[in-house]
């Protein structure tokens, strides 16, 4: 796969270089797009999809570092109609998600599912084109993973798990704040403009 098909798109603030800087080492042969400074995970998706070219967008935050990208999987995934979903990892090994559930404790699951068992919601988009262009992004902190799965879903994307697509979650706290009702309420906004 050519390096130019795939956009990597993240957001970063002062003071989280560091995470920056592993992130993109773990993410080899793909077009980083950062996008810096902006006040909600969806305000700078929503720049980065907009400065990207690629046929493929990975949607990554900078305290995400790939333990196993599997680019030809997640093509493979989007490809056949699905939006892939990967197991996240902590950092020290055990599983912080399989897919997420919003009946779940924390709205995560934590055991490992067959391939391509369908999840409620992928933590981290990894979509087409094609996909994102239909789907919209939302300009919230939190929630936008929720969004990209419930609306790609009423459009006929499934999210599904493909357990060769492994990532690890550093939790990077710097410039982390709760925007839980503010967020809940952008994507219900959306959810009633569908």
């Amino acid at each position: 796969m050519a390096a130019d098909a795939i956009d990597l798109i993240v957001p970063t603030i002062e003071g989280r270089e560091e995470s920056l800087e592993r992130c993109l080492a773990s993410f080899p042969n793909v077009n980083p797009i950062i996008v810096r400074g902006k006040p909600t995970c969806g305000q700078a998706w929503i720049e980065g999809i907009q400065r990207s070219k690629a046929d493929y967008l990975i949607l990554c935050a900078d305290d995400i570092e790939a333990r196993m990208p599997a680019y030809e999987v997640c093509v493979e995934t989007i490809d056949a109609g699905y939006l892939p979903c990967p197991v996240i990892y902590r950092p020290n090994g055990t599983i912080e998600s399989a897919g997420g559930d919003m009946g779940a404790p924390g709205c995560l699951l934590t055991d490992i599912q067959p391939d391509w068992t369908p999840v409620n919601f992928v933590p981290l988009p990894f979509v087409s084109r094609v996909q994102i262009d239909r789907i919209g992004m939302i300009p919230s902190h939190y929630m936008t993973d929720v969004w990209a799965s419930h609306r790609g879903r009423q459009l006929g994307y499934e999210t599904v798990l493909r357990t060769s697509f492994e990532l690890i979650h550093h939790h990077h706290m710097t410039g982390r704040k709760s925007t839980e009702h503010e967020d809940r309420r952008i994507f219900d906004e959306a959810m009633r403009d569908v």
